[in-house]
């Protein structure tokens, strides 16, 4: 609580020192326009990419067409202002809604896409709005002169139209703006919705594993990205008081966005503010150095110090700024029993009358000319814990990923609780129950171990508050509360393991599926991991477990099911399985006998 009172401290008395610059330049300098026009283009650029921020920052998904939101907001107000009469402030808010739904209607279908797919769609949506509205001289009924560009009427100091004389209105109209977005930056990022992008932009197969929809919440930023960045189309338009689509959507715009963050500090809340505060003026003191005989040359000074701060501070400035200030400290979290307190709900009463809780029926998928799995059909009982073993290549993962709805079958049905899992997607079945560990561990590296598990749990929890209390908990309970402030990518192999298994008991499951779990961890963490899995067994939990340790898997399981090649050869008790000499062919390798 005295580290965000002393935060907001700091923010408010930022903010009254920018509030008394105007005042501080006039009673210094006199004619001080030029000079608040550079600081309105710092805070307009810092605006810009914060908004940018929302979207490609925070959830990872790199938007280089966001200057044709820019020019939907420039136009809309433009366009209601000269032949409706409605006042840009108005119109600020109309064009916001319209690019906000067009975003929407980008981002839908497009979130599909993955890395520069994406971005390749941005560019192209930005491109063909540029080039479209070059070329058409009215829209509706209204001129808006193509390339020619659209010139605003000059109404003089009319604040009720957005016009002011000499540059400290738009001053501080700039400065709100810039507070409301860093603002609402600061909201979203520790929202819900700000844990979700967090773990989307690290993995989004792994997010929705837990149960977060991605497509949702991408949708959702991308919506709040192009309504913000469209408002800053007004100010824009009423700034210059001109506008044309050459420049008003131009690539540049795009581009600027992205390279302020990317130096600032990407994905952070300030780092769009540093970025701007760093590029803008040297852009301003090259092109009036050499504006007319090296042109662009301030493209090749962010340039290098894009690939400095990449190679110095590969995190950006912000990261760096902060750890001159304060280096990071564990945030040990206080150990609370969490199976007194958050019991693993699962199996013990079934609410499925005694049928399976898990049925594989006759399950099939195969990768080209590679059979993954053949007509797989097996059974795991409310409770139950069911071992899946297998040399490597025998399908075992394929299961899991077809169990999960990671990946579509050829054929055969899955059943959960008495009902027939179709088209589900990964994130639904969470919902639904089921919860999963990977082969190779899956953490979200940006986020802390207790961050990682507040998203496993917040899409069950009622606030955030909630799920960081139910995160502790189940940290406690994997042993990891001392590393609850570490940064995922700090936490060695067992420590991650012990970390995904949190994470998926956050979900609450009734069914969950563990993925090698003592795969690639040392001699000295394997027996605290067997224990773990133990006290998840105790709890009554059911689980479907593959492991390669048969010393593991034989003391754990109540059953086996023996895959090779992607068929079932065996099932059965532990120790009738293991000493079958068919199963042991498969293990040394020799060719088991059809017939």
């Amino acid at each position: 609580m005295t580290r965000l009172s002393a935060s907001v401290g700091l923010a408010l008395l930022s903010i009254v020192g920018a509030a008394l610059v105007p005042v501080a330049t006039r009673a210094l300098i006199g004619d001080d326009d030029y000079w608040l026009q550079v600081l309105i283009w710092v805070m307009f650029f810092a605006y810009l990419s914060a908004a940018w921020n929302l979207i490609g920052g925070f959830g990872g998904q790199y938007s280089i067409g966001h200057a044709g939101l820019l020019g939907i907001g420039a136009y809309t107000s433009s366009l209601l202002y000269v032949h409706a009469g409605v006042s840009p402030w108005l119109g600020m808010l109309a064009g916001g809604c319209l690019a906000a739904v067009v975003g929407g209607a980008i981002g839908y279908p497009c979130f599909r896409l993955r890395g520069a797919f994406f971005s390749l769609v941005t560019i192209a949506f930005a491109e063909m709005l540029r080039v479209g509205t070059e070329l058409t001289d009215s829209l509706f009924g209204l001129p808006i002169n193509g390339v020619r560009g659209f010139l605003l009427p000059v109404a003089g100091s009319r604040p009720a139209d957005f016009q002011f004389v000499g540059k400290r209105g738009y001053y501080y109209v700039m400065l709100g703006l810039l507070v409301i977005i860093l603002t609402v930056g600061w909201l979203v990022k520790r929202s819900r919705l700000g844990y979700y992008l967090a773990a989307i932009r690290d993995d989004e197969d792994a997010a929705a594993a837990l149960g977060v929809h991605p497509a949702r919440a991408k949708l959702l930023a991308m919506v709040l990205s192009s309504f913000f960045t469209a408002v800053g189309g007004t100010f824009y338009a009423q700034l210059i008081g001109f506008i044309t689509p050459t420049r008003t959507m131009s690539l540049d715009f795009s581009v600027q966005m992205v390279v302020m963050p990317v130096l600032g500090g990407i994905g952070t809340v300030l780092g769009p503010l540093w970025g701007a505060l760093v590029l803008v003026p040297i852009g301003e003191v090259t092109r009036a150095l050499w504006g007319g005989s090296l042109q662009g040359v301030h493209l090749i000074i962010y340039g290098a110090l894009l690939m400095l701060v990449i190679l110095k501070w590969p995190q950006g400035i912000d990261p760096w700024l902060r750890g001159l200030v304060a280096r990071r400290r564990e945030t040990p979290v206080a150990a609370q029993p969490a199976l007194a307190d958050a019991p693993v709900v699962a199996a013990r009463a079934s609410p499925d009358g005694g049928e399976a809780l898990l049925r594989v029926d006759g399950l099939s998928r195969s990768f080209g000319g590679a059979v993954g799995v053949r007509d797989l059909a097996f059974e795991v009982a409310p409770g139950e814990v069911v071992g899946i073993i297998g040399a490597n290549g025998a399908g075992k993962t394929t299961v899991f990923n077809l169990i999960t709805g990671a990946l579509a079958a050829d054929g055969g049905d899955v059943w959960f609780a008495g009902r027939r899992l179709g088209r589900e997607t990964p994130d639904a079945r969470s919902r639904l129950g089921i919860a999963r560990t990977f082969q190779i561990v899956r953490p979200f590296i940006g986020l802390t171990a207790l961050e990682n598990v507040m998203v496993a749990a917040l899409p069950r929890a009622a606030s955030v508050a909630e799920a960081r209390r139910e995160a502790g908990r189940w940290l406690a309970f994997a042993g990891l509360a001392h590393r609850a402030g570490v940064i995922a990518s700090g936490l060695s192999t067992g420590e991650r393991k012990r970390l995904e298994l949190a994470r998926a008991l956050a979900t609450r499951p009734r069914l969950l599926l563990l993925d090698e779990v003592t795969g690639g961890v040392d001699q000295r963490s394997l027996p605290g991991l067997v224990r773990l899995m133990q006290g998840i067994r105790a709890e009554g939990l059911t689980l479907l477990v593959i492991e390669h340790n048969l010393r593991v898997v034989t003391a754990l399981a109540d059953r086996l099911v023996v895959l090779h090649l992607g068929e079932k050869i065996r099932e059965g008790p532990p120790q009738a399985v293991v000493t079958d000499p068919a199963v042991v062919d498969v293990y040394v390798g020799a060719t088991v006998a059809r017939g």
